[in-house]
C-alpha cells in the first residue's frame, strides 16, 4: 500500500506532538525533593537562603589609588639674556639659600654703558641746579630749567634700565632648595631657550592622585592618606590641602593633592606612590556586602525576606567599596535582607532560612 508525501507529513507531526505531550506529562508529574512539588528557585525547588537583620551600624573602609610624588617647589633655570658664561657658582645636588648667585654671565658692555650713564649724570645734575638757581633769580626761562630737569630725568632712568639689565645677566635661586644636574659649562653662550639646571624644594613633598568620581563629597581637604613607595621603606603620611573643584569630563575621576613633610630627603621626586585612603562613616548608616546589591532598571535593589517570600526591595546607595556598600534609602532597622544564593532569586519566590544574622 503506497502512502501520498502529503499522508506521510501528517503523520510525522502526530507522531511528534503525541512525543511532546507525554514528555511534558513525564516532567511536571515528578515530584520535586522538597515534597510538595512547588515553584521557588533554580530547578523549581525552595531555596534555602541566609539572611541579615539590618541595624545602623558605622562603616570603616578605605579606597586605594596611585599617585605621583612632586617637589613641593620646582623650577627650571635658564637666562633672561643672552650671553656668555664667566662663571658657575654651585655644584650639582647642592643645597642653596634663597639669593644665592648660581651663574654669572658676562656683562662687560652694559657695565660700560653704566659707567658712562653714571658720569653724565653728575654733569646733568650740575646743570640743573645751575638752572634752578637761576631760576629763582628770573635770570633764565622755565623752559631751560624744564629742559635741564628733564634730561636729569632720562638720565636717571637710563641708569634702571641698565642696571635691570645687569641684575638679570646674575642668575640667582628663587628659594632654599636643591640643585639638579648641570646643562653648561663655563664660557658657553646661552639664551632663554637653553636649560642651565633645575631647583627643587624637598623638605616637603607634593602628591597628586585621582579617585572615581562617586568620592566627590565624601573626600575633602584635611582628610590624611597613607602612602608607600617601591624601594623605599616604611609607609607614610600625608595630609589632603587641595582639591580640583570639578570632575574631569575626560576620565571621570576627581584630581587631588596631598602634602607630605620629607625629613632627610628620603622621599625622591617622580616616583610612583600606592595610596590607601581611609575613610569612616558616622554610626547610623545602614551597611550591606556589597554582593548582595544587584542592578535595576531604575538603580539597584536587594531581596527582603517576608512570608517566605523573597521581596525585591528598590534602594539608593551612597559610598562603597570592594566589600561594603551605604544604604541611604530604601532599608530601615530591623529589615531581614538576605545575602545567599542572590543570583538564583526570583521575584516572591518561596525561600526558607537556613541562618540569621544581624550587623551591628
Amino acid at each position: 500500500m503506497k502512502f501520498s508525501k502529503k499522508a506521510i507529513v501528517i503523520i510525522s507531526v502526530m507522531l511528534i506532538l503525541a512525543l511532546l505531550v507525554i514528555l511534558k506529562l513525564t516532567v511536571y508529574s515528578k515530584p520535586d525533593e522538597n515534597g510538595g512539588g512547588k515553584s521557588g528557585g533554580a530547578g523549581g525547588r525552595i531555596l534555602k537562603v541566609n539572611i541579615l537583620v539590618v541595624q545602623p551600624t558605622e562603616m570603616t573602609g578605605s579606597v586605594r589609588t596611585v599617585g605621583t610624588i612632586i617637589p613641593n617647589e620646582e623650577v627650571t633655570l635658564v637666562s633672561e639674556v643672552n650671553g656668555r658664561v664667566t662663571t658657575i657658582h654651585f655644584r650639582e645636588g647642592a643645597t642653596v639659600k634663597k639669593g644665592d648667585l648660581l651663574v654669572k654671565i658676562n656683562d662687560s658692555e652694559l657695565q660700560a654703558q653704566y659707567e658712562k650713564a653714571r658720569s653724565r649724570k653728575k654733569i646733568l645734575e650740575d646743570r640743573e641746579y645751575r638752572e634752578r638757581i637761576l631760576l629763582e633769580k628770573n635770570a633764565t626761562s622755565r623752559e631751560l630749567y624744564d629742559a635741564a630737569l628733564n634730561e636729569l630725568n632720562a638720565n636717571k632712568a637710563d641708569l634702571d634700565l641698565i642696571a635691570a639689565q645687569i641684575e638679570k645677566t646674575e642668575i640667582r635661586a628663587p628659594f632654599y632648595g636643591v640643585t639638579g644636574l648641570r646643562y653648561i659649562s663655563e664660557g658657553a653662550y646661552v639664551n632663554p631657550s637653553i636649560k642651565i639646571t633645575t631647583l627643587q624644594k624637598m623638605d616637603s613633598v607634593k602628591i597628586d592622585f585621582s579617585l572615581p568620581e562617586r568620592y566627590f563629597g565624601t573626600v575633602g581637604t584635611g582628610d590624611r592618606i597613607n602612602f608607600t613607595l617601591d624601594g623605599v621603606k616604611g609607609k607614610f603620611t600625608a595630609k589632603i590641602y587641595a582639591i580640583e573643584p570639578k570632575i574631569d569630563f575626560t576620565t571621570r575621576s576627581l584630581k587631588a593633592r596631598a602634602v607630605a613633610l620629607n625629613p632627610g630627603n628620603i622621599i625622591p621626586g617622580g616616583a610612583f606612590a600606592d595610596i590607601e585612603l581611609p575613610i569612616v562613616r558616622s554610626a547610623g548608616s545602614i551597611v550591606l556586602p556589597a554582593e548582595v546589591i544587584t542592578p535595576d532598571v531604575l538603580g539597584y535593589r536587594v531581596f527582603i525576606y517576608s512570608s517566605g517570600k523573597a521581596v525585591p526591595r528598590p534602594v539608593q546607595i551612597g559610598f562603597r567599596d570592594e566589600k561594603q556598600v551605604i544604604i541611604t534609602s530604601g532599608l530601615a532597622a530591623g529589615d531581614s535582607v538576605i545575602i545567599s544564593g542572590i543570583i538564583n532569586l526570583r521575584p516572591n519566590s518561596p525561600v526558607t532560612i537556613a541562618e540569621t544574622s544581624a550587623r551591628e
